[in-house]
């Protein structure tokens, strides 16, 4: 096998890791975040509602995709996945990296994540799947739901947790109160 028969399979290979992105990050994140079951609930639901924030964001723009895109693994497009903007794999891989990096703080693990978006962003725009302007709100999107799906829920275990603790302090001032009688 000649060099460049080597290249040409390593970009291929390259291609697919980043057509697969979404779902490679997924993974990732399930993995990651298994542990923290509340973060990793809150990763499945901000993850399924980033795909239906997609649609709905397809439907309402309207933006179709390049006229002249090649496919890499015979996808077909029905519904709104007819329109690209804006781009649902950029969208879900920037939503995963950053809710991921919020959660986890890890610099290792963002640079590696990153990696995989340029891949599947570049893959993206390599194929004419999308245009640089659909990838780049789809990028941008992400990153906002991400982060509105992490401050929530944040939010929602720190005002848990200071109600189990003003309940545990008020049982245990009762607690003392009976004891001192």
């Amino acid at each position: 096998m000649s060099d460049f028969e080597n290249i040409n399979k390593t970009i291929k290979i390259l291609d697919k890791i980043g057509f697969l992105g979404p779902f490679i990050l997924l993974g990732i994140g399930i993995w990651q975040l298994w542990g923290n079951k509340a973060f990793w609930c809150a990763y499945l639901v901000v993850f399924v509602m980033n795909s239906f924030i997609n649609k709905i964001a397809k439907v309402i723009v309207k933006q179709p995709r390049p006229n002249d895109g090649e496919s890499i693994m015979n996808e077909n497009y029905v519904g709104a996945e007819v329109y690209g903007m804006p781009s649902a794999h950029a969208q879900s891989v920037f939503m995963s990296l950053t809710f991921l990096y919020l959660v986890k703080e890890s610099a290792a693990w963002l640079i590696g994540e990153l990696f995989i978006a340029g891949l599947t962003v570049y893959q993206r725009w390599k194929y004419r799947r999308h245009t640089l302007e659909q990838l780049c709100v789809g990028a941008i999107l992400g990153m906002f739901v991400a982060y509105s799906g992490y401050y929530i829920t944040k939010q929602y275990l720190q005002e848990n947790t200071l109600v189990k603790n003003e309940e545990l302090q008020l049982l245990k001032i009762q607690k003392e109160t009976v004891l001192e009688k």
